[in-house]
């Protein structure tokens, strides 16, 4: 859709890795017909690298990053009269750029795609300036509501990123590698109940990818699984759909208020790329997939267990799952859908910065 003046001139400021939630969202608000302006914060505040003195170099010139990065996204706003700017998680926006982008009349929101609040470059005196704050979180909005007052906080899920979330084979011709893996950072929570799927399962393979996870795993039944090296993009879809189960667990309760994930973009982009979901039960998931039809559901450790030796007997009922549980997400939770729930909140506050957007149908 196009506004009638012209398209709607969109700024992003965050990271568009190839398979990013940002790099879904700017293709799914051009879907819509905006003009998407790119500022990667990965190229002022690069990863300087893994060693000690890199780390060190990195911190000690962070602060001109920083004042460079905050720099163009204003003379980028001036220059292209930027109406809307949207960050994820707000990372190094300062309080000062954000005062000026909305005196100049350029509405910002930030979607918040994670748990806790106060990450580095972040924190919750920032949200306080931001026009609207769009949570993937449900259990954010009671305290979101408390500390931005009524009608500034929403919430949209999570979902994949079409360009890089998807198929590459039929269901019944997929490639296999592993009979079980997660993708995903490692907490004491997941790795209880890894470690005992893999005491449960020492004859199959089994891949565990993610940040961190050697040291985690370390002694563990678990540590002989873990790959070398995280997976992500194109690879990231390919290690899902080489999956025969796809284990689906999140963090675990976290911060002083016992928050815990409900559901994660892994929700939505296991599905996507084809592969089976065996997720923890909860009832948001039972919103989103049929449990038993789209998606297989476990809420103990030894649930755990007899799910997956469950259906790596019985491969007809699994790929009869991954096939519904594909087509229930594609394309309805895509991020080209959040996007499009994200204009409609912002259409219905702000008419006049999304000339002739009109809200997504139900």
């Amino acid at each position: 859709m196009s506004a009638a003046n012209g398209p709607v001139r969109m700024m992003m400021a965050n990271e568009f890795w190839h398979g990013s939630t940002g790099r879904g969202l700017s293709e799914g608000f051009r879907s819509l017909g905006w003009d998407v302006a790119e500022i990667d914060v990965a190229k002022f505040l690069a990863d300087a690298g893994r060693s000690f003195a890199s780390r060190v170099a990195a911190r000690v010139t962070r602060p001109a990053s920083v004042r460079d990065f905050n720099a163009h996204i204003l003379a980028l706003a001036d220059q292209l009269d930027i109406e809307v700017m949207l960050t994820i998680k707000g990372t190094f926006i300062t309080a000062d750029t954000l005062r000026a982008l909305r005196k100049r009349g350029t509405y910002c929101v930030n979607f918040y795609p994670d748990v806790l609040f106060g990450h580095v470059g972040s924190s919750v005196d920032m949200l306080r300036l931001f026009d609207l704050v769009v949570t993937t979180k449900s259990y954010h909005l009671p305290y979101l509501t408390e500390l931005l007052g009524e009608g500034r906080t929403e919430f949209v899920h999570h979902g994949y990123c079409p360009s890089a979330h998807s198929r590459r084979h039929p269901l019944a011709q997929a490639p296999y590698r592993w009979d079980i893996s997660h993708i995903g950072n490692p907490s004491p929570h997941k790795l209880e109940h890894l470690v005992a799927l893999a005491e449960a399962f020492p004859d199959r393979s089994f891949a565990v990818m993610g940040n961190r996870w050697a040291a985690a795993a370390a002694g563990t039944a678990l540590e002989r699984h873990v790959t070398a090296a995280p997976v992500l993009g194109d690879y990231f879809a390919r290690a899902i759909e080489q999956s025969r189960i796809n284990v689906a667990i999140h963090y675990g309760q976290v911060g002083e208020d016992g928050w815990e994930d409900l559901t994660s973009t892994r929700t939505f982009e296991i599905p996507a790329a084809g592969g089976f979901m065996l997720h923890v039960d909860n009832a948001e998931v039972r919103t989103l997939y049929e449990p038993g039809r789209e998606v297989a559901l476990f809420s103990s450790k030894a649930e755990l267990i007899d799910q997956v030796g469950y259906y790596l007997e019985h491969e007809d009922e699994r790929l009869a799952i991954a096939r519904a549980g594909h087509e229930r997400c594609v394309p309805a939770y895509s991020l080209t859908t959040r996007a499009m729930e994200i204009a409609g909140l912002v259409s219905a506050r702000r008419p006049h910065a999304t000339r002739g957007i009109a809200a997504p149908s139900a």
